[in-house]
């Protein structure tokens, strides 16, 4: 009895061995060029080119400190650095088995996305990424030139990958309107089409002083500096609601050619111009107020235009009516 004991306990460690010697040696029949999609320094990635079998695209550059999509606009931080991460961390979960071996292929060939990746101007990596598993637990991808499509996941991560390989350029693009760092502000002004005593600019001259001028830039003496320095402040972020797409051209012409509410302007130390004009949303259905008065437009949103008129956003006014003000907000009162 005592040496059975024994033996069982030993058993175990022995199958528990030869199957570790097993998968380590299945492993290995997998030639490494076949599956080496991960990029160990992502940090020396320039470029990123995505592509899908309709052939939508999308490029990501790195500038400096920052990413661009389709070189017009910022990215989204927590895309890009979800997109790296994936692209350090992924690793094969399995190849894919024989019998599903062709069917697989098949499904890439005409639904996958395809990966480019770059450092400076040259390819380090190019890879498809398919669709999930069954389980969603792993994801289809095949390497360039390559016959054998593996099932890659992120260990410790339980879910399918190819959601964050994703073409779509709004969903790319930073909510960002404004977005300065400490400093990096020269001027910032606000235009009133319909009343120009409202206008003004407010600049920052360094050293912590500020002047503040009308409309037609003549400078206004009796003013508050630390007013026109928080609301400098106020526009080192500023987010839009969200995009708007799918919508005619000829919808886009007409709001273009509707009323402006404000004109906003922020220049940069370098000179650099971030301008945007609001409009305003007409309301959908018959609106009143409780005195029995039409509402004709959203009493919660505008439209803007922003990157030279390419792209189409709402804005609350629960974000932005802090961030606007008049002239006679920042005159001190005698």
């Amino acid at each position: 009895m005592k040496s059975n004991k024994i033996f069982i306990p030993m058993l175990i460690v022995f199958f528990a061995i030869a199957g570790y010697y097993y998968l380590s040696s299945s492993s290995s029949t997998i030639k490494k060029e076949l599956r080496d999609f991960a990029v160990e320094d992502t940090s020396l990635i320039t470029k990123i080119f995505l592509v899908d079998k309709q052939s939508t695209q999308i490029l990501l550059e790195r500038k400096g400190d920052f990413w661009t999509v389709n070189e017009n606009s910022k990215v989204r931080k927590d895309a890009i650095n979800l997109l790296l991460k994936t692209i350090n961390r992924i690793s094969v979960k399995s190849p894919v088995p024989k019998a599903a071996k062709e069917n697989i292929i098949k499904r890439l060939s005409s639904k996958s996305t395809k990966i480019e990746i770059y450092v400076g101007d040259k390819i380090i990596k190019t890879y498809y990424v398919g669709d999930a598993t069954q389980t969603h637990t792993g994801t289809y991808m095949l390497l360039e030139n390559s016959a054998s499509p593996f099932i890659m996941h992120i260990d410790g991560f339980n879910g399918y990958l190819s959601t964050r390989y994703f073409v779509e350029e709004a969903l790319w693009k930073t909510s960002s309107i404004f977005s300065y760092g400490s400093g990096e502000i020269k001027s910032v002004s606000i235009k009133y089409p319909r009343n120009d005593s409202y206008s003004f600019k407010a600049i920052s001259l360094g050293n912590n002083k500020f002047s503040l001028e009308n409309i037609k830039g003549n400078k206004v003496e009796n003013f508050d500096s630390i007013r026109v320095k928080q609301f400098i402040a106020m526009y080192k972020n500023v987010n839009y609601e969200s995009p708007i797409t799918n919508i005619r051209d000829t919808k886009v012409d007409s709001i273009k050619q509707s009323e402006v509410i404000y004109t906003f302007t922020v220049e940069n130390q370098k000179g650099e111009i971030n301008s945007i004009n609001t409009y305003y949303v007409p309301t959908i259905d018959t609106t009143f107020y409780k005195d029995g008065t039409f509402r004709a437009f959203d009493m919660d949103r505008m439209y803007a235009f922003l990157n030279d008129g390419e792209d189409l956003v709402t804005i609350q006014y629960f974000a932005f009516d802090p961030i606007i003000k008049t002239l006679d907000d920042f005159i001190i009162k005698k």
